[in-house]
């Protein structure tokens, strides 16, 4: 099962956002950890230490990307 994806227009527009010192965040998606660039879901109840993080986006520019890949995607951020 895959999740919802950027596009490569998205991806783009993100990667401009990107800053050196980020919010560690990660994405999920009804409950599993989401690779934005590809959908590819990690399982479910994975810890979150292996769990894939970003680590370059402001709050904000997590939150919109969670809001860009739909509702039922949250940005878990890690102060």
């Amino acid at each position: 099962m895959r999740g919802p994806k950027l596009t490569d227009e998205q991806i783009r527009h993100f990667k401009a956002q990107m800053i050196k010192d980020g919010t560690p965040v990660r994405f999920l998606y009804r409950g599993r950890c989401l690779d934005i660039t590809t959908g590819v879901l990690q399982h479910k109840g994975i810890n979150v230490i292996n769990q894939r993080h970003y680590w370059n986006f402001a709050a904000e520019t997590a939150k919109e990307i969670a809001k860009n890949l739909g509702p039922d995607v949250r940005a878990i951020l890690s102060n």
